[in-house]
């Protein structure tokens, strides 16, 4: 391999990574975005980029050749359920986002609260209560 050839692949990484930087920044500042991974079938996706906007999910895909999903979504009643996944306790919400389609949004740490923003309550209510609040 040239050096030429290594010049160009490597100024190609920097400006793949400067794109990437500028279209999450640009992402995240259109309102309050949280890491996530959607499982829209069988297995779960990478981690990606989320937020709600109203009753809209937004979702951005794709690492440098980002792609934007719209969809709307509205909480099955069992809402916010609990998700093991390779070694970490993440949150999800179960979303329908067509007739017949569920989706499961999951995340962690402080994007959890960023994930069930409009749904606190249905957050709440999937959370099993204090020992001392089941004796009441």
């Amino acid at each position: 391999m040239s050096m030429v050839s290594l010049f160009v692949l490597v100024l190609l990484a920097l400006c793949a990574a400067g794109r990437e930087r500028r279209t999450r920044k640009a992402f995240a500042e259109d309102g309050p975005a949280f890491r996530c991974r959607v499982r829209f079938r069988r297995g779960w996706s990478r981690w990606m980029w989320a937020r709600w906007t109203g009753d809209l999910l937004v979702i951005r895909r794709g690492p440098v050749f980002d792609r934007i999903r719209r969809m709307p979504g509205v909480v099955l009643s069992e809402g916010v359920v609990r998700r093991h996944i390779r070694g970490r306790n993440l949150i999800a919400v179960r979303v329908c986002v067509a007739p017949g389609t569920v989706i499961e949004v999951a995340a962690d740490g402080l994007d959890r609260a960023e994930l069930v923003g409009p749904y606190v309550a249905a957050a709440f209510s999937a959370l099993t209560p204090p020992r001392f609040l089941k004796e009441i």
